[in-house]
């Protein structure tokens, strides 16, 4: 190909370009090697298969330690037994516990005391044996032991302890947090923990859980929220799990070029472990996509571009975006409309 200005114009192979253009004697040979397909919207149920993994669902998994230091005296659980939220799971005999109860019960006998200072001023304000300035000063005091009283109560209720249940004669007894089954336990009885410990029981609820897939950028176009999914797995490869899209991240994986996609499913029969890598279809349907031949499309360096025919005997250089699709078809991402008339095959001639 050359550009050849106005010589020989009518010569059989007499193509030139300009730029993107590329201009076509009617009586050039290379016609005969031009197949047109006009660009129509159709239906198309795209999968795309991606891997990913196993994860619990936000508040479906707890690591629990004591709140306070002390010793372990008592175990009320075993690996793999179901619990419900407020389940004991081990007891824990601590001073530090103790004090923080001794401080909460004063401080609400405290408060008792001042309520009772408060009511009787009032009385003796409004029948005029008391004064003013002691009405007030009781009224200072009630606030103060509320709010001591609040910080006091809040404290046992950060660790989960019911501070109408806290008894001094009795020991801190920890409980779970949330629905489940104990997936691990490292409980000694007679062993010593800290505070600021490594947890000692994870209870996991799994009957729901996350599918965390890694989907490519060139895919994001086709996911979609609420989409379906399939998530099988190496040892039952013959099983298919439903999912739903429950989020798609908006965090681009600079190295991988790849988002995180949140699949929610159902796991009755715990057949999905946590951690475990799986694969991930993902269903979309498509109700205008645009789908072309692959022979469409040429590739420049890393631009994929095809022609679309402009005029009689005039072909124009389009940049599109694309994906492979089976049967060697491609669907367009960007670049093409519906109604355009391209070059399905023989675009290779027109370089």
């Amino acid at each position: 190909k050359r550009f050849r200005g106005g010589h020989n114009p009518v010569e059989p192979n007499n193509i030139f370009a300009s730029g993107d253009t590329v201009f076509v004697p009617a009586n050039a040979i290379v016609n005969s090697k031009l197949i047109l397909h006009t660009v129509k919207p159709q239906e198309y149920n795209i999968q795309i298969n991606t891997t990913g993994v196993v994860k619990p669902l936000s508040g479906h998994l707890a690591e629990v330690t004591t709140p306070f230091e002390g010793r372990i005296v008592k175990s009320f659980i075993k690996l793999g037994q179901k619990v419900t939220t407020g389940t004991p799971l081990f007891e824990v005999s601590s001073s530090d516990y103790l004090e923080s109860v001794r401080m909460c019960l004063q401080a609400r006998r405290e408060r008792e005391l001042a309520e009772k200072n408060y009511i009787r001023k009032k009385d003796l304000l409004e029948s005029g044996i008391s004064s003013r300035k002691e009405f007030d000063e009781a009224k200072l005091a009630l606030d103060l032991a509320d709010k001591v009283c609040e910080k006091t109560t809040a404290i046992l209720k950060i660790f989960n302890i019911n501070p109408e249940e806290a008894d001094l004669t009795q020991p801190l007894i920890v409980r779970s947090p949330i629905s489940g089954e104990i997936v691990r336990t490292d409980i000694t009885v007679g062993q010593y923990i800290k505070s600021d410990s490594d947890p000692i029981v994870t209870i996991a609820d799994l009957r729901k859980i996350w599918v965390v897939a890694r989907v490519k950028e060139k895919d994001l176009g086709t996911i979609s929220l609420q989409d379906q999914v399939e998530i099988f797995m190496e040892g039952f490869p013959d099983k298919a799990i439903k999912g739903v899209v429950n989020y798609i991240g908006n965090i681009m994986n600079e190295q991988t070029r790849s988002v995180e996609v949140f699949i929610e499913c159902e796991n009755p029969e715990n057949f999905l472990k946590s951690g475990m890598f799986v694969t991930v279809r993902f269903y979309h349907e498509l109700t205008d996509a645009i789908i072309i031949p692959a022979s469409s499309v040429l590739q420049d360096f890393n631009k994929s571009y095809l022609f679309v025919k402009a005029g009689h005997g005039i072909y124009v250089k389009r940049v599109v975006s694309v994906i492979s699709l089976p049967d060697k078809k491609l669907m367009v991402h960007s670049g093409l409309e519906t109604g355009t008339i391209i070059v399905s095959e023989g675009g290779i001639y027109l370089r």
